[in-house]
C-alpha cells in the first residue's frame, strides 16, 4: 500500500466517524487544515489529468473542493466546523478515487 494512500484513508476515516466520536474543537480545526493540505495537493493532481480520465464524478469533485475550501463552514460554531470537516472528506475521497485510491466509502 502506498503511504500517501493511507494519509488520505486516515484523514476520511478521522472526518467521517459518528458525530460522538468527533474530536474537540481544536482536533476538528487541525483535522480541516489537514483536509485543506492534502486536498489541494490532490487537487492539482487531478486538475492535471487529461480530460477523458475526468469523470463526472471527478469534475464535481474539482468544483465542489473550490467551493467548499473558499466558502469555508456553512454557519458558526462547533457543529458547522464539523459538518464543513465531513464534506472535505467526502471530496477528497472523491479525488482521490479519480487518482486511482480507492479509500474506503463505507461510512
Amino acid at each position: 500500500m502506498n503511504p500517501h494512500e493511507t494519509h488520505v484513508e486516515d484523514l476520511i476515516g478521522r472526518a467521517l466517524v459518528p458525530y460522538s466520536d468527533r474530536p474537540d474543537a481544536d482536533g476538528v480545526a487541525r483535522l480541516v487544515d489537514d483536509l485543506i493540505t492534502r486536498g489541494a495537493t490532490l487537487y492539482a493532481e487531478v486538475a492535471a489529468l487529461p480530460g477523458d480520465r475526468r469523470t463526472e464524478l471527478t469534475r464535481s469533485a474539482l468544483a465542489e473542493w473550490s467551493y467548499f475550501v473558499d466558502a469555508g463552514p456553512t454557519g458558526r460554531g462547533d457543529h458547522a466546523n464539523w459538518n464543513h470537516a465531513r464534506a472535505l472528506a467526502r471530496i477528497l475521497r472523491n479525488l482521490a478515487s479519480a487518482l486511482g485510491e480507492q479509500p474506503s466509502r463505507a461510512r
